[in-house]
Parts: C-alpha cells; structure tokens; sequence
C-alpha cells in the first residue's frame, strides 16, 4: 500500500509498504478521507531530520510512523473477536487509544488513559491507503455523514465543540476566540450555530475571512485592542467565554484581559513554552480558567450523531482537497498557514 512519510526538514516521502494485517480486536480501514492537523506540522514535518526519532508531549514518535491522526474510511477487514463491527461499515476513528482496562478507558476517556496512545505519532496512523484500528476506538459514520466530515470529527471539529462543551456556552454570549486555524474557525462556526455573538482575533487577514464565512460576526486583529472592541460590543464588560485556540504565547497571555467578571476561559491551543500571566486581573475578575483535552471516544460518536440530528454539515470548514500523491504540495499549503482544514481524499 501507498503511505506517506515525515522525514523532517519540511519534507515528505511518498512510499509503498506491506498492508497490515488486523489482529485481535483490531480492523482494517480503507482510507477515504484524512485531515492534516497543525500537531502534524510542528510534532513531525517541521521538526529537524536529526531530531525525528524522540519524545513529544510524553509519547514516542519516529521518522518511519505513518502520520495522521483524522481518519474516516470503510472496514476492509476484521480480526478475531471483532463482533461491533463488518466489513462495510463506514467508520471515523478516534485518534488516542488507552489500555481499555483502567478506569478512564472504561468511562470512555482513553485520553486520560496513563497507557494512552497516539494513532500517528507513536502508532501508525491515517495517511496511507490502509490503516489498522482497534475496533473500540472505531464510531460508526451515519450516511448522512460524509467521509470528509468524519475525518475533520475525528480532531479538529471535535476539539473545538469538546472545547465550547467544557465553557458550558449559552445562546446570547458574547464568545471570544483566539487564534482562527482549523480549531478556532470551527469553535466560530459552532458558537454562532448555538447562537452566541463571535469575535475572532488573528494577525492574519485571511484566516479572519474565513472564520466570517463560517459565522463569527466580528473579527480583529491582535493589534487592533481587541479588548477594547470587545467591551465596546458587550456594553464595556468584555467576553463571558475565550476559547483559546491560538497555542501562541501572545495569545494566550491576551485571554485575562479579554474576559468579563465571571468570564469563563477554555485553554485548548498547546505550546511548550512558559507563559506570564495576570493572576491579580484573573482573581478579581474572578476568572474560571480551564483546559479541554480533546475527547473521549463515546464523545464523537454523540457529536457526529448530533450533526445528523441537527442538519449541521463541517464540510464547508474545508477549503483544500489533495490527493495522497500531491502530498508535497498540501504539506507546503498548509505550512504556509492555508486557510480552513486540508484534507487528502481517495474517492
């Protein structure tokens, strides 16, 4: 089968190994659709040659790991003991796998298993033409789902509702997003779906575009004082809810200010470098600030079951389509900051 490969330096190698075959518990996927993520970018494709094979964010991942970690296909094959799932069946997987024996596996949060897995960093992942899964880790696709649909579910639209879920968002809020890349544009697009008033911020204009395409009713850039264009459109309070989704340092050190009294803030861009913080103007704010981990596997099931039941398509977040043979130019895309979501089809 054709795979794709992140030597490092930027580059990308198109090459061609043996399927795998599913052992127990597992299935084999048929590839239809996968997205690229911007952890893709800075965990493998832009990262050093020399530097390739080591640890990132606690896990291990090496040059010869087939990237990818937002997959949808159909079920090719099932190993022994595979009784949920057939061959046929359309599928998205979930992209972390736990022990599926701790307590966190068994609430459905492989993301809080300590054993936990990485589909496309530390095991193989979505970018070739056949993937293995474990079955638990598979949710089924209804039809009114498209493959595209469930490979961005599958991260990057799924992390931003999981994301707006833990803000515990209201309809008429006033909802401050930091950073437009994939994430952030698709928290626009379901905020202003549940009928709060968006603002975006970004430095790039064309990032804002889109985010207004997909429903932020106002956007800003970070050097336009977005918090004072804020507090002009809440009547001088500021945003009850920040989504940060930049992993910038500037951006997230901006979230305190931006927040109202009682202002909730929703950390879910990662970075590895410190960041100072206004603890004094978070404490009188009396400013609840919180993380969001992705998703468990159960969660994306119920949020793409949602989207059938409430006529919500995520196809228009994406705004470039590849083939796996023009990986070279995809990658070159989407490292320059292309806008929406990239993702490789087959079909």
């Amino acid at each position: 089968m054709r795979t794709l490969l992140f030597p490092g330096d930027r580059k990308v190698e198109l090459t061609e190994v043996p399927t795998p075959q599913p052992q127990f518990g597992q299935v084999l996927v048929e590839m239809k659709a996968a997205g690229v993520c911007g952890s893709d970018l800075h965990q493998q494709f832009r990262v050093p040659a020399d530097q390739r094979e080591g640890i990132v964010v606690g896990h291990h991942t090496s040059p010869k790991t087939i990237p990818g970690h937002e997959p949808a296909g159909v079920v090719a094959e099932v190993g022994e003991g595979v009784t949920r799932l057939k061959v046929g069946d359309r599928v998205a997987v979930a992209h972390v796998t736990g022990c599926g024996h701790c307590l966190a596996c068994r609430r459905g949060r492989d993301i809080d298993c300590t054993e936990k897995v990485f589909y496309g960093l530390d095991r193989d992942g979505a970018l070739a033409d056949y993937m293995l899964a474990e079955a638990k880790d598979c949710v089924v696709l209804p039809e009114q789902i498209s493959f595209v649909e469930g490979a961005i579910w599958a991260c990057g639209a799924g992390t931003a509702y999981a994301a707006l879920q833990r803000g515990q968002l209201v309809a008429g809020e006033t909802v401050a997003i930091v950073g437009l890349g994939p994430v952030g544009a698709a928290a626009a697009f379901f905020a202003s779906k549940a009928g709060a008033r968006v603002v975006g911020i970004d430095p790039l204009e064309g990032r804002r575009q889109h985010a207004q395409k997909l429903g932020a009713h106002h956007v800003v850039s970070p050097d336009q004082s977005p918090e004072d264009f804020i507090r002009e459109l809440s009547r001088g309070e500021g945003a009850d809810l920040v989504i940060e989704a930049s992993g910038v340092s500037a951006g997230r050190a901006s979230t305190i200010s931006l927040g109202k009294v009682g202002s909730r803030i929703v950390f879910v861009g990662l970075n590895d470098s410190l960041v100072p913080f206004d603890i004094d103007q978070m404490i009188q704010k009396q400013i609840t600030c919180m993380g969001c981990w992705v998703f468990g596997t159960p969660d994306l099931q119920q949020m793409i079951n949602h989207a059938v039941d409430t006529g919500i398509s995520v196809e228009e977040m994406v705004t470039f389509r590849y083939r796996l043979e023009e990986a070279e130019e995809a990658l070159k895309n989407f490292d320059r900051g292309s806008l929406g979501k990239t993702v490789f089809v087959w079909d």
